[in-house]
């Protein structure tokens, strides 16, 4: 039961920081101007409506990077029921995914990829690391 509970804290931990990582990188293209107020939501939203598209890519990637090194590392860790808990880790971070998304508006097509494409790669994830044995 550690060795499970340690797994999905690996693997969430795993996940957030990667994706941290990737969008923190994504900054020095994409700086946030010197006075946005992110706690203004129109001023908040004019800023992400004049992203380019290269910028909801770079953190569309690191939505699935992270999802899938989640499921993988969380999977690669435990013993038993590798794909659940590999799952199980996934989800954490699909509700951070989920969460992020809807908490600002960002464009509706960015959304429906962003949500689709972390499923797939934490399940992806998930069933890779269930066939390793660490």
């Amino acid at each position: 039961m550690g060795r499970k509970i340690l797994a999905v804290i690996a693997g969430v931990l795993t996940g957030l920081l990667v994706i941290l990582l990737v969008r923190t990188m994504s900054l020095a293209k994409y700086p946030f101007p010197d006075k946005l107020d992110w706690l203004d939501t129109a001023h908040r939203n004019e800023y992400i409506a004049s992203l380019p598209d290269a910028a909801f890519l770079i953190v569309i990637g690191s939505h699935i990077l992270g999802a899938f090194l989640a499921g993988l590392i969380a999977a690669l860790i435990t013993r038993k029921d590798k794909f659940t808990i590999g799952i199980l880790a996934v989800l954490f971070i699909f509700a951070f995914v989920l969460v992020a998304n809807f908490t600002h508006e960002y464009p509706k097509l960015y959304m429906m990829f962003d949500v689709l494409l972390t499923g797939v790669a934490g399940f992806a994830g998930a069933a890779f690391g269930r066939k390793r044995i660490v």
